[in-house]
């Protein structure tokens, strides 16, 4: 019976009887949630669980999370006790610690990344080739490690995930597809759609300075205007955006588009509680991957969607997972220009 087995100081834990592993896009640290209750058989000690100590998760003998316990609360009676741990990546560092006080000039975001990651005992793994130089890039006070590199991911129009291995990856939206489509009355036990329109608008309008030529002394031009309409919203939902950096029209008109598309993916949200944790060929779902849909009642035919988030589940319902899917759009991101460097910020 396959099983999630945690190792905590060489000691290895299984059996347990519920949990909650949580793997996305959308997060840079995996994070899991165990819990066991059993009688005392006998016996009144208990093998210790650090707290803080390095960890290593695993499903059936599959690597999910390498990171450190955030949490162990055992709870106990004369008859019976019960734990639960929980724990993350260890990227979750990254997203908890401050940012140092300094200022990189003329530095990639691999090599920031890998500077930044170094104290952490993080590896950076740059699958895109982020190696463009930045003018300057430092920290606002008060930003994380993680909100400072996001700032300059976004840029440079790149994702930052983990691996489970306790690895930093710069990378892209995933082009890989799963062996299984998502099938309503097959494999999928129920949906729930999340479709939000707040931060959706009928048309986009983006003004900004394009640079200056020989005939304009290196001065700012004129404001460029670039729009992009989407006929999906039916009601007059304009919205303006202001770039924080010179751009031509033709950058314009990428940087318009792209948040459209973006702002649209994102509010079409899925999610699907499929059997079990594996696809038919054996395979784990895993986010950043494509499947297939065919959801009559979302009206999918079969468009790819990208599993963004996932969730491994057992509980007194048996053994499933929830995965959340949305149109790739939501994830493709574009190089943006880059801000002018300030004694504040970057």
């Amino acid at each position: 019976m396959p099983e999630v087995r945690l190792t905590v100081d060489g000691d290895e834990w299984g059996g347990w009887q519920s949990y909650r592993i949580n793997l996305g896009m959308q997060q840079l640290a995996g994070a899991f949630d165990l819990r066991l209750t059993e009688r005392w058989a006998g016996q009144d000690s208990r093998r210790a669980l650090r707290v803080g100590a390095p960890c290593t998760l695993h499903y059936d003998g599959e690597l999910l999370i390498t990171g450190y316990l955030d949490n162990v609360a055992p709870t106990y009676n004369a008859e019976d006790h019960s734990i639960t741990v929980a724990g993350r990546d260890k990227t979750a560092d990254l997203v908890d610690c401050s940012a140092p006080a300094t200022q990189w000039i003329g530095r990639s975001l691999a090599a920031v990344a890998r500077e930044l990651c170094a104290p952490f005992g993080i590896t950076v793994l740059d699958q895109v080739g982020a190696n463009v130089p930045f003018r300057s890039l430092k920290p606002n006070d008060g930003e994380t490690v993680f909100e400072m590199l996001d700032q300059a991911a976004r840029i440079r129009g790149v994702l930052l995930i983990t691996d489970g291995r306790g690895n930093l990856v710069i990378t892209r939206a995933g082009t890989e597809r799963a062996s299984d489509a998502l099938r309503l009355g097959q494999n999928i036990l129920s949906g729930a759609g999340n479709f939000d329109l707040r931060d959706v608008f009928s048309s986009y309008s983006l003004k900004g300075q394009q640079p200056g030529d020989d005939w304009l002394s290196g001065e700012t031009a004129a404001a460029v205007l670039a729009k992009a309409s989407d006929s999906r919203i039916k009601r007059h939902r304009p919205l303006t955006l202001i770039a924080d950096a010179p751009l031509d029209g033709a950058g314009a008109r990428e940087r318009v588009t792209w948040e459209r598309n973006v702002r649209w993916g994102r509010s079409q949200s899925i999610t699907y509680s499929v059997q079990g944790h594996r696809q038919g060929n054996g395979a784990l779902w895993r986010p950043n991957m494509l499947t297939p849909v065919f959801d009559a009642y979302q009206f999918l035919d079969g468009e790819a969607r990208l599993i963004t988030d996932l969730t491994y589940i057992l509980d007194d319902q048996g053994e499933r997972s929830d995965l959340t899917v949305m149109p790739r759009e939501a994830f493709d991101l574009v190089a943006q220009p880059e801000p002018e460097p300030t004694d504040a910020s970057w």
